[in-house]
C-alpha cells in the first residue's frame, strides 16, 4: 500500500487576469490522477508562527510519485507559468502516513 501525498500551495495572487489560464486548465491537468481537493482558500486561523501569505490549496494524491508526476507532466508545466505570473506562491509536497 503506498503512502499518500499532500500538495500544499500558499498563493496570495496580485494579478486575477494573469491567473486565468491556469484556473481554467488546472482542473484538466489531475483528472487523470486519483486525487482529492481537501482545501482552497476558506478561512485560516492561525495559531504558531506566521500565517500563511493569501489562500491555500491542499491536494491529497495517492503517492508522491503521482503528485510528482502531476507536477512535472507537460499539461502541468504549461499553465505552472501562468500562475508563478500572477501571485507570490509557496508550494510543497508533505508525505503523508
Amino acid at each position: 500500500m503506498s503512502t499518500p501525498a499532500y500538495f500544499v500551495l500558499e498563493i496570495a495572487i496580485h494579478d486575477e487576469e494573469r491567473l486565468k489560464p491556469y484556473l481554467e486548465n488546472v482542473g484538466a491537468t489531475i483528472a487523470s490522477y486519483a486525487v482529492e481537493a481537501l482545501a482552497n482558500g476558506g478561512q485560516v486561523v492561525p495559531l504558531e508562527g506566521a500565517e500563511p501569505n493569501g489562500k491555500v490549496v491542499m491536494l491529497k494524491f495517492s503517492s508522491m510519485e503521482e503528485a510528482r508526476s502531476w507536477y512535472a507532466s507537460p499539461a502541468y508545466q504549461e499553465i505552472l507559468r501562468h500562475r508563478l505570473a500572477a501571485a507570490d506562491n509557496r508550494s510543497y509536497f508533505v508525505e503523508g502516513l
